[in-house]
C-alpha cells in the first residue's frame, strides 16, 4: 500500500488520586527486586493481552506536531505527524509550512536506514544522528510501544542483551531502567525507563560521546573539544486504542553539545490509530518527498 503522507498529515482525561508514600516506596522496593525477564513480561502486559498485541499488525498513527530549534535564538513551526510500521519496518515523519525545513522523516525499511534531505542536501539533527546511529530504527527502538518494531515485543529475533539497572528518581517519578545493549555492540548507551507501577514504558535516553579530535599543534588541540549527544524520548497520556494501552503524546529532545550547541524538540499529540495496515517497504524509504 502507498499511502499518501501530505494527506495523512492534515488530516484525556487525567485522573488524579490521593498521594501515598508507602505505597510508591512499596511499589519501589518490589520493582528493585525484579528480573529483567519480570521486568518485560509486567511490560507487555501493561500494553495489552498476547492476542491483542499480535492482532494489532501494521500501524499508521496521525496527528498534530510543533518543533522548536534553540542554538542562538528560537525557531518554532507547527505541522503533522504520521508514524508507521510494520512487522520490523518504521519511519518517523512530520511536514511543516516551512520552506527551510519543510519535512522532517527518518526510516527504516528493513535493510537500510533513511532520512529526508532538507535544501541544499542537508540533513536536519535528528536525521544525522539517525543515519549515524542506524542501530535505533533497526532494533526498532525509536517510536517505543506505538511502533510494530518495537523490541520487546519479541526479544528473541532481536537477542539484544538487557541489563537491570533498578529503580530511579526522574523528574520526581520513580522509573525501572533497563540498560539496552544491541546484538554486535553499538557507540550508544540507551536506557529504557518503565513507571514503577505500571510498567508502561515512558521514555528512551540514547547518550554518545565523540573525543576531541588531535590538531596539528599543542595550541589546535587544546582548543578541541569532545561532542556530546543526547536523545530523549518521552511518552505519555496512554489510552485504550485497538485493544491496547499506547501513548497519545510522543516528544524527541535532541542535544548536541561541543563546540557548538544546538537543541531541539518535537511534541507529537497524536489522534488517529489504524492497524492491520499494510504497506511495502518503498513506504518506509524516506529519502525522497
Amino acid at each position: 500500500m502507498k499511502f499518501n503522507l501530505p494527506a495523512l498529515l492534515l488530516s484525556g482525561v487525567v485522573l488524579i488520586g490521593a498521594f501515598n508514600p508507602a505505597r510508591v516506596a512499596d511499589a519501589v522496593g518490589a520493582a528493585d527486586k525484579l528480573s529483567v525477564e519480570e521486568i518485560v513480561s509486567k511490560h507487555l502486559e501493561s500494553i495489552g493481552t498476547a492476542s491483542a498485541r499480535a492482532a494489532a499488525g501494521g500501524r499508521v498513527i496521525g496527528g498534530t506536531t510543533q518543533v522548536t530549534f534553540r542554538s542562538s535564538g528560537v525557531a518554532q513551526s507547527d505541522g503533522g505527524a504520521v508514524l508507521a510500521s510494520e512487522g520490523i519496518r518504521s519511519m518517523v515523519t512530520m511536514k511543516f509550512s516551512s520552506s527551510q525545513y519543510p519535512y522532517e522523516k527518518i526510516g527504516f525499511d528493513g535493510n537500510k536506514v533513511t532520512a529526508y534531505q532538507l535544501p541544499g542536501a542537508m540533513y536536519s539533527s535528528l536525521g544525522s544522528f539517525a543515519r549515524a546511529n542506524p542501530e535505533m530504527l533497526k532494533d526498532g527502538l525509536i517510536g517505543g510501544t506505538l511502533s510494530s518494531a518495537w523490541p520487546l515485543l519479541d526479544l528473541s529475533t532481536r537477542k539484544a542483551k538487557l541489563e537491570s539497572v533498578g529503580t530511579k528518581k526522574v523528574d520526581s517519578r520513580q522509573l525501572v531502567e533497563i540498560r539496552y545493549l544491541p546484538r554486535g555492540g553499538s557507540d550508544l548507551k540507551i536506557s529504557l525507563f518503565f513507571d514503577a507501577n505500571s510498567f508502561q514504558h515512558v521514555r528512551t535516553v540514547y547518550e554518545k560521546v565523540i573525543s576531541a579530535q588531535m590538531g596539528r599543534t599543542v595550541d589546535q588541540s587544546a582548543r578541541m573539544s569532545e561532542t556530546r549527544y543526547r536523545l530523549v524520548e518521552e511518552f505519555s497520556d496512554f489510552k485504550t486504542e485497538g485493544g491496547m494501552t499506547l501513548p497519545h503524546t510522543y516528544k524527541i529532545h535532541f542535544e548536541q553539545q561541543g563546540a557548538s550547541t544546538q537543541i531541539s524538540d518535537w511534541v507529537m499529540t497524536l489522534v488517529k490509530f489504524a492497524f492491520n495496515q499494510h504497506m511495502g517497504a518503498g513506504d518506509f524509504d524516506v529519502s525522497g518527498e
